[in-house]
């Protein structure tokens, strides 16, 4: 399945900006079950500095900055992606492995161990956490495989938290979203990773775009796809599992991944830096496409 993504992003300023800096995570990478046929990023006005590179996770960013006074900045991301179904999910399904002794597994393996212990460890917004914990325990029964805990867990979230767009921003606390029972998908996920990574199991912040179908007998509507974010776990002698508990689903080829980090901090579409005195209004709309 072949998808063209179109993600644009557009700032409007009450005063004149004179200098920005700015880091972008927008383009796409060829994984295992996805290939990037081509990625493009168009930013007007034009940058005065431009780079590109892979970050630590090997993910694509871009850096650019504007040395010139202007009132608005556009950002447009095009991809070209054939996307393929994940079959490691196909593997673990049927996997005997019990989650008490993924980190004995893991343990056994000093390189792997060094590669893995950074998505079990507290990042910037998932915490070890009492409440967490207790909101998480109850999915973690002994002798339970992985898989089945990692489904209940998933299915748990799905129950509990209601999808609320607008309650939370970037920096609301994950306990804030098990206390209210709302946030979005981005929220959502940090959940899952954090119950996880409370019970010493690796999990990492997938984020992406998500395929959104219209119902029977309407047309999809230009900009009614939006930026989405998942969960992977790490399953010993498999690979990296995919659960999306926000739709309470096992991601497929409508998951299109752009990158992976500990937490959203390190995968943010866009993060930069204004010099201006005003506000600013911001527009966002990003459209997946079949393309066969």
């Amino acid at each position: 399945m072949k998808y063209k993504i179109t993600h644009l992003t557009e700032y409007i300023y009450q005063e004149p900006v004179n200098l920005c800096h700015n880091r972008l995570c927008l383009s796409p990478a060829t994984r295992a079950n996805q290939k990037c046929i081509s990625s493009m990023i168009k930013i007007n006005p034009s940058p005065d500095e431009f780079s590109e590179r892979k970050d630590f996770f090997g993910n694509n960013l871009t850096f650019f900055s504007i040395h010139k006074n202007h009132t608005s900045l556009q950002i447009l991301s095009e991809s070209l992606i054939q996307m393929e179904n994940l079959l490691f999910s196909e593997v673990a399904v049927n996997s005997s492995l019990k989650w008490e002794d993924v980190h004995d597994q893991i343990s056994s393996s000093p390189e792997l161990a060094e590669e893995i212990i950074q998505y079990t460890l507290p990042s910037t917004f998932i915490p070890y956490s009492a409440v967490i914990r207790e909101f998480a325990e109850n999915c973690f029964t002994k002798n339970a495989t992985l898989w089945d805990v990692c489904n209940l867990l998933m299915n748990k979230i799905f129950q509990n938290i209601n999808f609320t767009p607008g309650f939370t921003t970037i920096n609301t606390p994950v306990e804030t979203v098990v206390k209210a029972k709302k946030g979005v998908c981005q929220d959502i996920a940090h959940l899952m990773i954090a119950c996880l990574r409370n019970m010493g199991l690796p999990a990492r912040y997938v984020s992406g775009y998500i395929e959104t179908l219209p119902p029977p007998g309407k047309e999809k509507l230009v900009g009614a796809d939006a930026s989405h974010a998942w969960v992977s776990v790490y399953f010993p002698s498999i690979g990296w599992v995919e659960f999306d508990p926000t739709n309470n689903i096992i991601p497929s080829f409508q998951h299109i991944i752009i990158a992976y980090g500990r937490d959203y901090q390190d995968v943010a579409p866009i993060k930069g830096i204004v010099f201006s005195s005003g506000e600013q209004q911001l527009k966002v709309q990003v459209d997946v496409q079949r393309t066969e």
